[in-house]
């Protein structure tokens, strides 16, 4: 089933799946065989677009199609009459009593009611006859206004076409009319947040990124409000340099579309939903709260319940439809928007957060207010409790709205834009520092702003370029807040070490070191600093004190950025344990402020200890999270970073051409950005793969290159942790010497650290480079420290040199537990091809192994076998690639090689071959 149609994509994005159910219903027409549909969905949702691009792809049907009129919907008939009209002329085809039937409704427009029954069967007659000569497609759109005699005989008709060559659908509201029950159903969901952006892409070329994706978030998945709000925007706020409208327009025929609730609701309910539309989420005590002179509002929320307008869930209120509080929003005149925010921040003092009693009073301001602006401004640098990034956002966007004086407004927005980005609405973060600007030449800080600019192009864009900016951020506001300036240059570090550049992650070093700060020594941060550029410079020894105390001093901090050095700091010391448990910390206060674009950099960072020596599942757990995270946050980079990690899993299992696809892709991203830890695992990847494939040349050759790279090119700790492999590489060529010289500065490592994992990774080394009894001696250390650190892959890799080494020296009873073992962690890690090794070496020995294959999927990838187990059980390839996190295409790639590997040509046998029918 394909994914991507070639079809106008202004009206199919996302709905691949749908127009290709539907085009299947159709083809059936061609073979004898109808059915019907229903297609419900909210108005503006794209039933009616839908419905147009099946149609478009009919070769040969006969079409008969009617829209539901309002003003028509009580006059008996007039729907079958206006479907029906266009092929009054083949009633003589029919038998006389159904030609007189039809006749009286489609020439006389008579209907005694009489003969229900009768008349039914003359229509399904009717449309029978008309299948004969060609397949017959009937569609009515907008069935809710179709009046219900009609909806009931085309019902009637439309559940007996199994064996006739028509084919009925209904486009309807949510709530489908009750003459359609016991059809079947496709419901029309909102589109995603991505699929709105291409198609305003589409639409409006001109709208700038940013503005398209806020104008997307807006939209609440409907394809007919993002269109209406891009047309409503001015040439400013089209490129993003005036700011957005709080209230955007919607389309008349939403706003209609749902007038017929609204308009009959009693006072007291409207009142209730307008004040549950300001305040979204809001807590049912204070919702309910007694007001002076109004009626029960406990009362009214029971009604707008009953109704399915609103729904109560752990105690707060939402909209059933998010639209709805759209609409509510935008039927509001001016005065009772400005009386519904003044009450709602007189319910909310004292029963909720004070930074919303003070949003809902500035929302009711209609001009400029310094001293309300201040409040606004001293909520967010209080932090008051539960306040996350989003909000801040929010109220100091509109902080900057009631100050008169541009200094104030252009640090305010700057600000915003800030604590936009670190909720990781890059889009917002954009618009609002383009808003900044004109104000920036009058304001004596510009921190804030260059500091902006720094986050953005470290996330998409130049991460050197990026660590600049920040630097000099820094350097703006270090005399006055040098606090913030230490986070400016922690993050600018970062940014250093991100693109491999370390002489940058140096100087930012030491730019925070000269920072006037209360307590540099009890600085978690600072520690982190100083702990990493001197292992950068390879004074390991020098590097275990600050480390070990930056790890130690972030246990007291709360501040994600912070933890996420802490994770880094604990993987230098080798302490994948103590990695593990601060990811948790930071990804749990991520989560409490609101901070989602730190996420998926501490997942960048926690993989590493996952897949050298902890749980592969779990690396590709993180990874595939942070792959997807750091998409939706727009941090292109960090992704960059995700799916190189995703390249060196798959070299891990052995997975060749997930392996280069995923290498490739990192490549396309770096080869116009200074991004050198991305390309440096990536490189890894690759001579990992070379290497389980018995490719030992070519394994040296990549990771001698990768030493041997050029900043922003290469990264050094991605030098480091390869050794092992390298060393196995040469070791095999007979380089030893090269092998040696590689060794010392691993083991040099190693011993500083005393992390067990790195001083048996040293021992295995030691033993490839020895022969004999010492070979074993160093294999026997090896494992005992193995066994301290924890089982993995490298554990499994060392039993299976280990093994190898005794059955060449004829030894076979002392080398099958180590192979055996060796087996099992490999069939247990998902490495086919470590596996087959194992195997071959324990077969060598003359164990006799059963191939444990399954005849259906032999030869297949794991990924390649979840595949077709997940074809098996009827998925798309748009489901299947939502749920592996890869592309659509991607997922038709490995289907093309899975259907020639197991020489089959559909999915239908491939089914068949995996579930063994």
């Amino acid at each position: 089933m394909a994914d991507v149609l070639t079809v106008p994509a202004s009206r199919t994005h996302g709905r691949g799946a749908e127009v290709e159910h539907l085009a299947a219903l159709l083809s059936r027409c061609t073979t004898g065989r109808g059915g019907a549909l229903v297609v419900q969905g909210s108005p503006g949702i794209g039933k009616s677009a839908l419905l147009d691009t099946v149609l478009d792809r009919t070769d040969g049907h006969r079409v008969l199609r009617i829209n539901g009129r309002r003003p028509e919907t009580g006059l008996p008939l007039s729907g079958l009459h206006g479907l029906l009209l266009p092929v009054q002329h083949r009633l003589g085809t029919l038998s006389p009593e159904h030609d007189r039937l039809l006749d009286g409704v489609l020439r006389r427009g008579r209907y005694d009611g009489e003969g229900r029954l009768a008349l039914s069967v003359a229509v399904l007659a009717l449309l029978t006859a008309l299948a004969r000569t060609r397949p017959l497609v009937c569609v009515v759109d907008d069935a809710q206004w179709i009046d219900p005699d009609s909806l009931g005989l085309l019902s009637f008709a439309a559940h007996r076409l199994d064996e006739v060559g028509a084919a009925v659908l209904f486009a309807t509201r949510d709530t489908p009319p009750e003459e359609l029950s016991g059809l079947p159903r496709l419901r029309l969901a909102p589109l995603a947040e991505e699929v709105l952006q291409g198609m305003l892409e589409e639409t409006d070329p001109d709208l700038d990124p940013a503005v398209r994706s806020e104008l997307a978030r807006r939209a609440h998945g409907n394809p007919m409000a993002a269109r209406c709000y891009a047309a409503s925007l001015t040439a400013g706020q089209r490129t993003g340099a005036e700011p957005l409208p709080r209230v955007l327009p919607l389309p008349a025929e939403i706003l209609d579309a749902y007038a017929e609730t609204l308009d009959f609701l009693p006072d007291d309910v409207a009142w209730l939903l307008l004040l549950a539309a300001l305040e979204p989420g809001v807590a049912v005590p204070v919702l309910t709260a007694p007001r002076d002179g109004a009626a029960d509002p406990v009362a009214a929320l029971d009604r707008a319940e009953r109704a399915g307008l609103l729904r109560v869930q752990a105690d707060r209120v939402e909209f059933a439809d998010p639209m709805l509080g759209e609409v509510v929003c935008r039927r509001a005149t001016s005065g009772q928007l400005a009386r519904a925010h003044l009450e709602m921040a007189r319910l909310l003092d004292g029963r909720g957060p004070r930074y919303r009693v003070l949003w809902h009073r500035a929302a009711a301001t209609g001009g400029p207010d310094e001293e309300l602006g201040r409040e606004l401004t001293a909520a967010v640098s209080a932090g008051e409790p539960g306040l996350t990034a989003e909000e801040a956002s929010v109220l100091l966007e509109r902080a900057a709205e009631l100050t008169g004086k541009p200094s104030r407004r252009a640090n305010r927005l700057a600000e915003a834009s800030y604590q936009a980005w670190a909720a990781g609405q890059y889009s917002r973060s954009t618009i609002l520092i383009k808003q900044a600007a004109p104000y920036v030449p009058a304001a004596r800080i510009r921190g804030l702003p260059e500091m902006v600019d720094g986050y953005r192009a470290v996330g998409e864009k130049d991460s050197v370029q990026g660590c600049d900016q920040l630097m000099a951020a820094a350097r703006e506001v270090a005399g006055r807040n040098p606090r913030q300036a230490r986070s400016l240059l922690l993050r600018a570090a970062d940014a250093a070490s991100l693109a491999g550049d370390l002489d940058r992650f140096a100087a930012a070093a030491r730019q925070a070191f000269a920072l006037d700060l209360d307590d540099p020594q009890h600085d978690s941060g600072l520690a982190y600093l100083e702990g990493s550029m001197l292992a950068f410079q390879g004074d390991y020894e020098a590097a275990v004190e600050p480390l070990r105390r930056s790890v130690a001093l972030a246990e007291r901090d709360d501040e994600p950025f912070g933890l996420i050095f802490a994770i880094v700091a604990a993987l230098r010391l080798g302490d994948t344990v103590g990695a593990r448990r601060q990811t948790a910390r930071a990804i749990a206060r991520a989560g409490v402020r609101g901070t989602v674009s730190m996420v998926p950099k501490a997942l960048s960072y926690a993989v590493y200890g996952e897949f050298l020596h902890g749980s592969p599942a779990t690396a590709t757990e993180h990874a595939s999270l942070g792959l997807r995270l750091a998409g939706e946050t727009g941090q292109r980079n960090c992704a960059a970073h995700h799916l190189a990690a995703l390249a060196m899993l798959a070299a891990l299992r052995g997975d060749a051409e997930e392996c280069a696809v995923r290498a490739a892709a990192v490549t396309e991203h770096a080869d116009s950005r200074p991004l050198g830890l991305p390309r440096a695992l990536t490189e890894w990847a690759l001579a990992f793969l070379d290497l389980t494939r018995g490719r030992m040349r070519e394994a040296a050759t990549r990771l001698e290159e990768l030493a041997r790279s050029e900043p922003c090119q290469g990264h050094r700790t991605i030098r480091l942790l390869s050794v092992p492999h390298y060393v196995e590489a040469a070791a095999h060529l007979g380089e030893t010497r090269r092998a040696e010289a590689a060794l010392a500065g691993y083991e040099r490592w190693a011993r500083a650290v005393q992390g067990p994992n790195e001083l048996a990774l040293a021992a295995r080394c030691r033993a490839l480079l020895s022969d004999g009894e010492t070979a074993r001696e160093h294999f026997e250390e090896a494992l005992a420290l193995h066994r301290r650190g924890g089982a993995g892959i490298e554990e499994a890799r060392t039993r299976l040199a280990y093994g190898t080494l005794l059955r060449r020296s004829r030894l076979p009873s002392a080398a099958r537990p180590h192979l055996r073992a060796a087996v099992e962690a490999f069939t247990r890690l998902e490495a086919p091809l470590l596996l087959r090794q194992a195997k071959e070496q324990l077969r060598a020995t003359g164990e006799a192994l059963d191939s444990g294959v399954s005849a259906a999927t032999a030869g297949l990838t794991p990924q390649q076998e979840q595949i077709a187990r997940l074809v098996a059980e009827g998925a798309t390839n748009r489901e299947i690639a939502q749920r592996l996190y890869i592309s659509p295409r991607t997922v038709e790639h490995h289907l093309r090689n899975i259907f020639r590997q197991l020489q089959i040509r559909s999915r239908v046998e491939l089914a068949r071959l995996v579930s063994g029918r």
